[in-house]
């Protein structure tokens, strides 16, 4: 013990020292595995992406597929899809906009945390959850007919365009006061000293603060509107309201005519490609935005009385788009016909192939974004810019190509050598961890690598690598960011209703699966109670991550106080 104590601290010593002399050299021998895994794993994502494109072109190109691109269905599912898209964005950044500037002229700290944590809620909530939240909220026999504010049901173009704005709104929300909060306090105390209305605020302060994340911001928010699918399938109401997504669903589903379903995928990804190509990479993070100062800053303009109003307006409709449908459904709950569904064996049977694909998906999800993370990590430190690069975008591809574009060129791949009928678990599961690695890597990507870098020279001098200095001494460092990933990527997983649509049957169900059963065809109790049931089980199981987390934090932190008081003795 008196050894390595010693040893200890001459490597906190002479850590500095060393890695200034030869730390190219000894990051080559030690971390040649490291960086392997991660390009080996950048290769396999790569070609699996590859094939799926080939085939999708080579299914294609034996019918006319240009014919199908320029048809007039086609022009038409892309024009329904672009205006809906359209009317999203709009309405997603002016509630977005308008609550943020209102969050940041009231400025109590409080209710700032509370409308923030509220506006989480809504990334994390299922996309069948939120259906089924707005339609009790908006459709015929929902809360707002029953109080005798609305004499007509918005199911159709509006319904999907309420619901976009449930998901995105949030998100805007967060962007722009994020964005204001990191305005210098000086802006504001000049704004205060000039007596600057709130108009020239805005024009002076606010509208130059907003312009500079607006573009990417309402590309993103446009191209995941114009690729909705769950959405769309849910509340379109018909043909008036699709997707090219759901247009594909329909071509696999119920006609089998894989031409038109692959040209269709074929102009998605390259729509796809271009949104993302015209748009500036958004730099953002979901945890919650911090102020720039203690300080609290005072605005001339919230005394104003037409402030308080249009503030309060901002606050009423954010609420009544976020909160009110989640609280709709306890609203218009049937207890004594709702709870049949915990005594029928599809439900049993859906949650259990729900949580095992939610907990392998969040934990290999997980596994592998920790790998990338590292190699990327270590190529960095090796100068393998292009290498870094690769990774980046063989991970990065499946934004391009959404899940029912992946599932039609799986089935395209894999038809003639398996039976994916058979094998939907691990499509789903693949499908999960794909579409779930970009989001995990921005999240995790920042403290881990600041965990790697901080902890180096002492894992060399010791000889700790690989899985041994991961769990003594990194993983104590990132367990909040853990936490976070694996609590959206389980949401995420078993709140899916893509994949599964395609493949999905008796046998095979999901929850999703089984809820979008009943909102279309009967049970709208048991509807209601599976979706609360869905919503409560993502906040339990993102509670339990928390506290196996936080109890192998503390076994840590015990252990290493009794290696600590083993060694001064």
């Amino acid at each position: 013990m008196a050894y390595r104590k010693h040893k200890i601290k001459g490597a906190e010593k002479q850590g500095v020292k060393f890695l200034n002399t030869s730390q190219s050299v000894v990051l080559l021998e030690y971390f040649k595995l490291s960086r392997l895994y991660g390009l080996s794993f950048g290769l396999i994502l790569s070609l699996l992406g590859c094939a799926i494109l080939v085939q999708l072109l080579l299914i294609a190109s034996n019918d006319n597929y240009l014919a199908v691109i320029f048809s007039s269905g086609t022009f038409y599912i892309i024009k329904s899809a672009g205006w809906q898209a359209f009317l999203s964005t709009f309405f997603s950044l002016l509630v977005g906009i308008l609550s943020a500037r209102a969050l940041h002229r009231r400025g109590n700290q409080w209710f700032v945390k509370f409308v923030l944590s509220t506006s989480f809620i809504a990334l994390v909530v299922p996309t069948t959850v939120a259906a089924l939240g707005i339609v009790a909220v908006w459709g015929r026999s929902g809360f707002m007919n029953s109080i005798g504010l609305t004499g007509f049901s918005l199911f159709g173009l509006w319904m999907v365009i309420l619901a976009h704005v449930f998901f995105n709104a949030p998100l805007v929300l967060r962007v722009a006061y994020s964005a204001l909060k990191s305005q210098p306090n000086y802006y504001w105390k000049i704004a205060s000293h000039h007596n600057l209305t709130e108009v020239e605020i805005f024009k002076v302060i606010e509208w130059p603060t907003f312009k500079s994340f607006m573009v990417p911001l309402a590309s993103l928010i446009f191209l995941l509107c114009f690729t909705s699918f769950s959405i769309v399938l849910m509340l379109g109401g018909g043909p008036d309201v699709t997707t090219l997504e759901v247009s594909i669903y329909h071509a696999v589903r119920f006609s089998f005519d894989m031409q038109l379903a692959a040209s269709l995928s074929i102009l998605q990804i390259l729509i796809c490609s271009g949104l993302i190509l015209i748009s500036k990479p958004l730099n953002f993070s979901l945890t919650s935005p911090a102020p720039n100062s203690e300080n609290t800053i005072i605005r001339n303009d919230i005394e104003n009385f037409f402030s308080r109003l249009t503030d309060f307006f901002c606050f009423l409709i954010f609420f009544m788009v976020i909160l009110l449908p989640l609280v709709a459904l306890f609203y218009r709950l049937d207890l004594s016909s709702g709870l049949n569904l915990f005594g029928q064996n599809r439900f049993w049977n859906a949650l259990y192939i729900s949580t095992k694909l939610a907990f392998f998906s969040s934990i290999l999800s997980v596994m592998i974004a920790i790998v990338l993370i590292h190699s990327r990590f270590r190529l960095n430190q090796s100068g393998s810019i292009i290498s870094i690069q690769f990774i980046d975008i063989s991970v990065s591809f499946y934004l391009l190509m959404p899940a029912i574009v992946f599932a039609t060129g799986c089935f395209i791949l894999l038809q003639d050598h398996v039976n994916l009928f058979e094998h939907t678990f691990w499509l789903v599961l693949l499908a999960n961890i794909l579409f779930s690695l970009p989001f995990i890597l921005r999240i995790l990507s920042p403290s881990l690598e600041q965990a790697l870098s901080q902890h180096d020279k002492l894992s060399l001098q010791l000889g700790i690598t690989g899985l041994k200095k991961f769990i003594f001494l990194t993983f104590p460092s990132i367990t909040r960011e853990l936490q976070l990933v694996l609590g959206i990527s389980f949401a995420f997983s078993l709140g899916d209703l893509s994949v599964i649509t395609l493949f999905g049957n008796r046998e095979f169900e999901t929850l999703p699966y089984y809820l979008y059963q009943l909102f279309g065809r009967y049970g709208a109790s048991e509807a209601d109670i599976l979706g609360i049931f869905i919503l409560v089980y993502i906040f339990v199981a993102y509670f339990i991550f928390g506290v196996i987390l936080m109890s192998f934090e503390k076994i840590h932190r015990f252990c290493r106080t009794v290696v600590h008081n083993a060694t001064n003795k």
